[in-house]
């Protein structure tokens, strides 16, 4: 999970959870300072720890991408499937590189899918 803004993903993330997907979260909890968990002193990045099947960004507000939202273009780097929760960004890689995109409250049926127990 990663979002455009501190805590946007939070939610979206839980409703996963909820769903019996594995949530793994690009950002350090309460570490607005660190916009990568694997560049804070608590954590590693979940694209080099464990499988991924999916990374969602959480775009409530869709505006232009954020520093908050490393863990998109990371997916992308590692050909990580991304799916977009909101507004994608006009003309930018995440948008070109995006699997799909669809509203946050739709996260849980278009990760559905794409979950063979590993982490969204």
């Amino acid at each position: 999970m990663t979002e455009e803004k501190e805590g946007d993903a939070y939610t979206v993330g839980a409703l996963l959870a909820v769903e019996g997907h594995a949530v793994a979260f690009c950002h350090p909890h309460g570490g607005a300072h660190h916009p990568c968990v694997g560049l804070s002193a608590v954590g590693r990045c979940p694209l080099l720890t464990e499988p991924v099947d999916v990374v969602v960004d959480v775009r409530i507000d869709g505006g232009p991408p954020t520093a908050r939202e490393m863990g998109a273009t990371c997916a992308l780097r590692h050909t990580t499937p991304l799916l977009i929760a909101g507004s994608a960004p006009d003309a930018s890689t995440l948008a070109e590189g995006a699997l799909f995109a669809c509203p946050p409250d739709a996260v849980t049926a278009a990760c559905a899918g794409l979950d063979d127990g590993r982490r969204a």
